[in-house]
C-alpha cells in the first residue's frame, strides 16, 4: 500500500509542474562579474553559482555580453530585542548589496542600480560568545548565497523581458 502512495505522490508532483531549481541560467552566454568597492563575499557566491550553469564568466568586460558590478556590500548588526533585565536577547543581522548590470555599447544599463537586503535574527548567549560568533559568520554566508541567487534570478527575468 505504501508503494502505491509513493507512486501516486510522484505522479502528482510531476504533473503539477514541480521542478527543482537546477542550474542558474541568466540568459547570457558570457558575463563579467566585478566588485567596485571590494565586496568579495557576494562576488564569490555569484561566480560559484554561475560556474554550475551555462553562462561563462569571463575576465574582462570587453569579452562579455554583460557586466555585473557589485557596487557595495554592507554588513550590519543591531540589537533587536532586550530582556526585562536590560540584557540583549537577540541581534538582527543585515546584509545589503547594491549592484547593476551594464551592456557594452549601450547607454542604459540592463539593470539599473538595485539594492538587495537580507536579514536574519541570532540569539545572544553570554556563556558561548565564540560559538555565537561562528554562527553569525555562517548566517552572513547564508545571506550572501541568498542574495547571489536573487541577483541572478533578477538578471534572468530582465534579460527575458528585453
Amino acid at each position: 500500500m505504501s508503494w502505491f502512495r509513493c507512486c501516486a505522490l510522484a505522479l502528482l508532483l510531476s504533473s503539477c509542474g514541480f521542478q527543482l531549481r537546477g542550474d542558474p541560467s541568466v540568459g547570457l552566454k558570457t558575463i563579467n562579474v566585478t566588485s567596485v568597492a571590494g565586496a568579495p563575499g557576494t562576488l564569490v557566491e555569484v561566480k560559484r553559482m554561475l560556474a554550475t550553469g551555462p553562462t561563462k564568466v569571463v575576465a574582462t568586460a570587453k569579452e562579455a555580453e554583460a557586466q555585473l558590478r557589485i557596487i557595495d556590500e554592507k554588513r550590519e548588526k543591531t540589537v533587536h530585542t532586550i530582556t526585562g533585565t536590560g540584557r540583549v536577547y537577540d541581534f538582527q543581522l543585515r546584509l545589503t548589496v547594491h549592484y547593476d548590470v551594464l551592456v557594452p555599447g549601450r547607454e542604459q544599463p540592463l539593470v539599473d542600480p538595485t539594492e538587495v537586503i537580507s536579514t536574519r535574527l541570532i540569539t545572544y548567549s553570554e556563556s558561548a560568545p565564540t560559538a555565537k560568533e561562528a554562527e553569525e559568520q555562517l548566517l552572513f554566508k547564508d545571506m550572501q548565497v541568498d542574495i547571489a541567487g536573487r541577483i541572478l534570478r533578477h538578471i534572468a527575468v530582465v534579460k527575458r523581458e528585453s
